[in-house]
Parts: structure tokens; C-alpha cells; sequence
């Protein structure tokens, strides 16, 4: 079965494309037939992927940003991926809002929303979030959502602020990722987290298996309640 995950944040700086590039070579790596979706203007997926050894796990890449720079966002979601695609991973551009945001949202199955241990993104959080369940309908659609946290720093001042915000959502808090140059090492070589040596990534391990596991327990209460795949 198909399940979509949008890495989604209105704005910029806050590791979309970190999450969405090492979740997808997860999946991969599990041997999923696995797409990625990039939409940002910026085109840093596609970059990741370009540098990608071809003798890796493969990765169907779509850089749907030069593809629909000029058509709506319904229209860019005919980008399908290949027939027997099992999870497809989208990297989404900031400042999404308005009709464009609720187009997203009803498309997906997941949304994550990685946000800095910083007051400024912790106020932009916050908006947006709000704007996810009002304007977006996240909950309507049925849409799941959660946050992760990304570059943090578990001894400082700023990620005791942004995890005692995320913990007064109504929303699951699900990861804290550090802050760490395994992620920069891993993306210079089109890789992932799970695909560096373990004794090397071991802590970083342990704080993706909550994400990964509160994302397979979605695909499972998919197939138990619809059966149907998204489009």
C-alpha cells in the first residue's frame, strides 16, 4: 500500500529537506519501492539525490519544481510516481498558505513539521500549526500530524522552551533529533543517517526508531480503516 509523507514547515531553515532525504533512504534501504517528491524552488532534494551512489538502495526522484513552476498546485500533484510505489516522501516548499496548503494536506497521509529550538521558529510553529488544522483541515481530511524536532541541542536553554511548547499541542511530539555532522557528512554523499556505519550513527539511530514507528503505525491504521491508496 501507498502511504505519502509531506515534510512540511511554512518556514525556511528548519531541516525539511534533512528529514525528507533520510527518510526516504530509510525506506529504501528496507527494500520499499521508494519516491521523492522535491517542490521546493530551492531544489536541495534533488541535489541529494544527484550526488546518490547508483548502487544504492534506488530512489525515484522527481523535481517537481521545474516541472510546475507555473501551474497550480492541484495540477502538480498529477506528478504521480511509479505504478507499485509503496512510500512516497515530498519535500515541501516554505511559505505555503491559503488554498495551496489545504491542496497539500488532503493529498497525504502524513505530515511532518520539523522546527528549530529557536523562539523566532517556535512563534512560527505555532502559526502554523494553527493554520494547518483551520485553513488546512488537517483534521477533517484525516491527515495525521506530528513534530519533530531538528538540530537540537538537549542541554540548552532554547530546546527546554521549544520542547515544553511542542508538549502543549494537541498534536504528536514524536522525535528529537541532535544536532550533528553526521547529517551534513551523509547528505555530501547522497546517503542517509541509517546508511552510515553504526557505531558512528548509533545515538542518531535511537532518535529516528520513535519517528519510524509512529509512522508505520499510520500505514497499518491505513490499511485497517480505507484498504485504498492516495493518489
Amino acid at each position: 500500500m501507498r502511504h505519502t509523507i509531506l515534510v512540511l514547515n511554512s518556514k525556511g531553515g528548519c531541516g525539511k529537506t534533512t528529514i525528507a532525504s533520510n527518510l526516504a533512504s530509510y525506506y529504501a534501504n528496507q527494500g520499499l519501492q521508494t519516491a521523492m517528491v522535491d517542490y521546493d524552488p530551492q531544489g536541495s532534494s534533488t541535489k541529494w539525490h544527484r550526488v546518490r551512489d547508483e548502487r544504492r538502495p534506488p530512489i525515484h526522484a522527481t523535481a517537481a519544481f521545474r516541472e510546475t513552476r507555473n501551474a497550480t498546485a492541484t495540477r502538480a500533484w498529477q506528478l504521480a510516481p511509479p505504478v507499485g510505489t509503496e512510500r512516497v516522501v515530498i519535500d515541501a516548499p516554505a511559505g505555503i498558505h491559503g488554498f495551496h496548503l489545504e491542496d497539500y494536506v488532503r493529498r497525504v497521509d502524513t505530515i511532518l513539521i520539523p522546527v528549530l529550538p529557536s523562539s523566532i521558529d517556535i512563534y512560527a510553529a505555532s502559526d502554523f500549526i494553527r493554520d494547518l488544522l483551520l485553513v488546512g483541515r488537517a483534521r477533517v481530511h484525516k491527515t495525521r500530524l506530528a513534530v519533530v524536532a531538528n538540530r537540537v541541542r538537549t542541554r540548552t536553554n532554547s530546546y527546554v522552551a521549544l520542547r515544553n511548547f511542542l508538549h502543549t499541542l494537541n498534536i504528536p511530539f514524536v522525535a528529537s533529533l541532535r544536532d550533528t555532522q553526521n547529517y551534513v557528512f551523509a547528505a555530501e554523499q547522497g546517503l542517509g543517517i541509517h546508511e552510515l556505519p553504526n557505531y558512528r550513527v548509533r545515538n542518531d539511530l535511537e532518535q529516528w526508531a520513535p519517528l519510524v514507528r509512529w509512522l508505520e503505525e499510520g500505514v497499518i491504521q491505513n490499511v485497517e480503516s480505507t484498504g485504498s491508496d492516495h493518489v
